[in-house]
């Protein structure tokens, strides 16, 4: 059995399903999630499976894992940390070495959001986390891992070498969020599939792409669409039949004034008159019946051409999320 293990999986196929049932009473599980929608779905499943969360089970948001968890037990008393800085780091912080500690702390003592995986790695802490890991955990669970960024990627690699099971569940085209940023510190890590698979494969992480590819969500109609134009493999495991039309914006007033047909939009949502979601921000939802996604002006040229495939990967990305949330019906419209 593979003690680390990366499953990359399709949307709505069951990835925590998959985490709940990986779970028992015996051994002793870290959870790591990012958004908050799936840390509410997880804590919710838990506790619909076991009817409590139980004392061996501990689920914990991405930015509460680093600090509270990994820097601050280790960091707090020595740089007398008062928490996390989340604007951007000042200009001049960029010009600082790396082993400057102002490079990652305010003068306020907060860390920078997006510097903390490596100031843990600069001050040598990475052996303690792995020696606390070990101690009080058996499986370390990581959900929407491809939301793993910057040096944060680099920490979670590093904490993989611990003497303990690791469950890493993700859905590479997923990737619309990154946990943080931090200059040229892998920024084309989620560009190339293959290449993403192979450095997983070069940490001994056993990649898995075969045991979530069938959607339990998606019809086969929206499947077939996602895996003819957008170019992203996806199967479904339901047989019935659902119909997806392309249509004007001016053709569907009715469907626009439908509260039960959510309107999935790129961005900008709050400035619209009816009921509308960003593309991005639906991500980890699984209550839509039919579905309302309203193009790009650039994206209804791509669809027209054929080339959606082709789009920027990042706005890719994000009409993949809109277009699977899809249970039902969906209406896809150009823009003129």
């Amino acid at each position: 059995m593979d003690r680390k293990k990366l499953i990359l999986a399709v949307a709505g196929s069951g990835k925590t399903k998959l985490v709940i049932e990986t779970l028992n009473l015996e051994q002793r599980f870290l959870i790591i999630t990012y958004t908050n929608n799936n840390y509410k779905t997880i804590k919710r499943r838990i506790a619909t499976r076991f009817g409590y969360i139980p004392n061996n089970i501990t689920i914990l948001k991405f930015f509460d894992f680093i600090y509270s968890f990994c820097a601050k037990p280790f960091l707090f008393f020595e740089h007398k940390l008062k928490g996390i800085y989340w604007d951007e780091a000042p200009t001049f912080t960029r010009t600082l070495k790396s082993e400057d500690y102002k490079r990652y702390i305010t003068k306020s003592n907060l860390l920078y959001y997006n510097r903390i995986s490596k100031f843990i790695e600069i001050t040598g802490t990475i052996p303690l986390i792995i020696e606390k890991l070990e101690k009080f955990y058996d499986y370390f669970i990581i959900d929407e891992f491809q939301d793993l960024g910057g040096h944060d990627f680099n920490l979670i690699m590093a904490l993989s070498q611990a003497k303990l099971d690791f469950l890493y569940v993700g859905d590479f085209f997923q990737h619309t969020f990154t946990t943080s940023l931090d200059g040229a510190t892998n920024i084309n890590l989620y560009n190339d599939y293959s290449k993403y698979i192979k450095r997983l494969q070069n940490q001994n992480i056993h990649v898995d792409t075969k045991t979530l590819l069938k959607s339990h969500r998606c019809p086969p109609a929206i499947c077939q669409f996602i895996s003819d134009n957008l170019g992203i493999e996806m199967e479904s495991n339901r047989t019935d039949e659902t119909v997806i039309k392309i249509v004007n914006l001016d053709e569907i007033q009715e469907v626009l004034s439908n509260n039960n047909i959510v309107k999935l939009v790129y961005n900008n949502s709050n400035k619209l008159s009816y009921y509308s979601k960003n593309w991005g921000d639906c991500k980890g939802e699984d209550d839509y019946q039919d579905t309302c996604v309203i193009m790009t002006k650039s994206g209804t040229i791509s669809l027209d051409k054929g080339d959606l495939k082709n789009i920027v990967s990042s706005t890719k990305n994000k009409l993949y999320v809109a277009l699977s949330r899809t249970k039902g019906d969906c209406y896809i419209v150009r823009q003129k």
